[in-house]
């Protein structure tokens, strides 16, 4: 749930975790929907609106792990 406020920052609301923002639900879920039909339901499509990818939207990369495999 996007829950707008003029003037100030949109508040995501997600199904787990705490609130975000529209350029964290997009960073974490929307980008990753490759069916265009789906795609096309995504609540978060304008660019202009959820604004550029902020530090900590996106999920951090796993670390390397050593399988002993050198």
């Amino acid at each position: 749930m996007i829950e707008e406020r003029p003037g100030l920052t949109d508040v995501v609301t997600f199904s787990n975790g705490p609130q975000g923002s529209r350029s964290k639900l997009w960073s974490r879920v929307c980008q990753y929907v490759t069916d265009p039909e789906r795609r096309r339901l995504c609540i978060n499509q304008d660019s202009e609106g959820r604004g550029a990818e902020q530090p900590g939207d996106a999920f951090p990369d796993a670390p390397a792990i050593d399988l002993g495999n050198s």
